[in-house]
């Protein structure tokens, strides 16, 4: 099966509404660029995303409350139990660049990574 393209604006939009809550004033957020770094298989992320994983993330969260990363597994994990193209991308890991003003009202600019799901929404599943 041919390898699908990934949607570019969808990502950088999906990106920006996660990060934007970061800023003091969202209103300030300016994207500027965007690379795509890695993409992961679904083959080699099931190795690693797994039940046994998830459980493991589910006992951690109720001795260090990781709402987030609960969420991340199990999101993951729900999207790589319905894959069937073993080939298929699963995971983006995206490092972008975007400026915003911070809490003393300065503007900075500043590089992250992301982390984007290979789903129909192109869902963020971390942000750093």
């Amino acid at each position: 099966m041919a390898q699908i393209k990934p949607n570019y604006p969808i990502i950088k939009k999906n990106i920006t509404e996660k990060l934007k809550t970061n800023f003091k004033n969202p209103d300030s957020f300016e994207f500027i660029s965007m690379t795509i770094k890695k993409t992961i298989p679904v083959k080699e992320r099931k190795k690693t995303i797994t039940k046994e994983y998830l459980d493991k993330v589910k006992k951690l969260n109720k001795e260090l409350d990781s709402p987030e990363l609960l969420h991340q597994a199990q999101t993951e994990l729900d999207y790589l139990e319905k894959q069937t193209d073993e080939n298929a991308d699963a995971v983006y890991y995206v490092d972008f660049v975007a400026k915003g003003e911070n809490s003393f009202g300065g503007t900075i600019q500043n590089t992250y990574s992301a982390t984007v799901l290979n789903d129909d929404k192109y869902t963020v599943l971390k942000v750093k």
